[in-house]
């Protein structure tokens, strides 16, 4: 089930009925539960069966790893948990990668493993590290286990945030879970506003987008260079509202059942570093990266040398996390080359002085990131990168749709460093919030196209 089917309307409709109308924790909590279960098993029933065990083991080592006797103890337990849910996430989403990886050296051997007819479980990789940030926070001595197996459930399986996150952590939303929410109408409508301004996200702009970036890049070397262009930065528009409209409807829905969620996006291409934008681009992934994966491995306490280290290691597992594929490899050791010569420069030269440089250069690193982010195929990969840097000739497309959707993504984040930020936001305390309601919804019944298409991080 996705939230722009008309199936997760009715679905939100039932669920948002009855969990107001319960008078007890425990009853709204199951209620929930019970509909993340079944927004789950709408895709397939069957892995329904891998967040029951993520759950169960999970809920038991943190219990384990609060009594256990001393730190090699604790530390035993923890393996417990990091063994179960990465050993799963390994064996569902990179098995095939690794086998199709090393099938030289097999061959070198006279060995065919093969590979598996595997389907990759939607959300695995965020429910993963969000159940994975709870054992180790209860390792380190950050939160206290949860006393009810319901609640940690219930966080586990959270049917807005599930499938794509933000990634939540457990010290963010377990101690909301264990309180039954006050109802407040201002919060349930605003909860409606952002959930309704991520659909326009989603379903005007990025679907919109995607429709003309999927087909020059099925046969990029068919089309002109200032197409190609057009079209990859295009796509840095379609990947931005498909994955910031996604959690915009997640933080929205969970803000009508009475919850918050953390932010995700913070208009990213308004960035004026590489670090600034991983503090703008899916956020809550950055924090999980830098927590649970560069400060362990020493973070910047360590010699230039090992921190430059510390920075590529983690965007490359970063990127490897994205999906099973080297270009989404690559991507990640892009991102992490283009932080240690950032971090290299500000030893010699004062960056805040030149803003327009910074965030110039910024866009171009993360445009080549994201051409790589897409393609299929090094293959295809290089075909792209020789359009744009050469500028061949070929066919000349540049379609109205994609020009003004583009254009709408350089005007909101432009209009964001202005006074207008604050009519953005749609306060509902504002004449024209029901005006522009009306005209979205109203767009929506309009001009969205038929069917629908799959969020992009829903294969992540």
């Amino acid at each position: 089930m996705q939230f722009t089917q008309i199936e997760f309307l009715l679905f939100l409709g039932l669920i948002l009925l009855s969990v107001w109308r319960c008078r007890t924790r425990v009853t709204r909590n199951l209620i929930l539960l019970a509909a993340s279960y079944y927004f789950y098993s709408y895709w397939d029933y069957r892995f329904c069966g891998l967040l029951l065990l993520s759950t169960m083991v999970d809920y038991f080592v943190a219990e384990r790893i609060v009594h256990a006797s001393g730190r090699r103890a604790k530390r035993a337990w923890l393996l417990v948990s990091l063994c179960v849910n990465l050993g799963v996430l390994g064996f569902f989403k990179y098995f095939n990668f690794f086998i199709d990886s090393a099938a030289a050296l097999f061959e070198s051997w006279q060995w065919n493993p093969g590979t598996l007819n595997i389907i990759l479980p939607v959300g695995i990789s965020f429910y993963t590290f969000q159940t994975l940030s709870y054992t180790i926070d209860v390792y380190r001595g950050k939160i206290r286990p949860s006393k009810s197996l319901l609640d940690f459930a219930l966080y586990v399986a959270f049917f807005p945030q599930l499938v794509a996150g933000p990634i939540v952590r457990a010290s963010e939303l377990l101690p909301q879970l264990s309180q039954r929410p006050e109802w407040s109408g201002r919060r349930f409508y605003g909860g409606f506003q952002l959930a309704l301004c991520g659909l326009v996200k989603k379903v005007l702009l990025a679907d919109r987008l995607g429709e003309v970036v999927d087909v020059v890049f099925a046969a990029p070397q068919l089309y002109g260079g200032l197409t190609v262009w057009l079209v990859v930065i295009g796509y840095a528009g379609q990947i931005y509202y498909d994955f910031s409209g996604y959690t915009d409807i997640a933080i929205g829905v969970a803000k009508m059942l009475g919850y918050r969620f953390p932010k995700n996006f913070r208009h990213p291409y308004l960035a004026t570093s590489v670090a600034d934008f991983w503090h703008r681009w899916h956020m809550t992934l950055s924090r999980w990266l830098r927590d649970y994966l560069y400060i362990p491995l020493g973070g910047s306490r360590c010699s230039s040398f090992r921190t430059n280290v510390n920075l590529i290691l983690t965007m490359g597992l970063g990127g490897l996390w994205h999906g099973a594929a080297w270009t989404f490899v690559l991507w990640g050791l892009w991102h992490g080359a283009a932080l240690v010569c950032e971090r290299e420069l500000r030893k010699r030269i004062e960056l805040r002085k030149v803003v327009w440089l910074g965030r110039l250069s910024t866009l171009l690193v993360v445009l080549f990131g994201w051409v790589l982010f897409r393609s299929a195929s090094l293959d295809q990969f290089t075909s792209v990168i020789g359009q744009l840097l050469f500028l061949s000739p070929g066919i000349a497309w540049y379609p109205p749709l994609t020009i003004s959707a583009i254009t709408i993504m350089v005007l909101e984040h432009a209009a964001w460093t202005t006074r207008l930020r604050i009519a953005m936001r749609l306060r509902a305390d504002r004449w024209y919030t029901p005006v522009a309601t009306t005209v979205l919804v109203w767009c929506l019944l309009l001009y969205a196209p038929r069917g629908f298409t799959p969020f992009v991080y829903f294969q992540f």
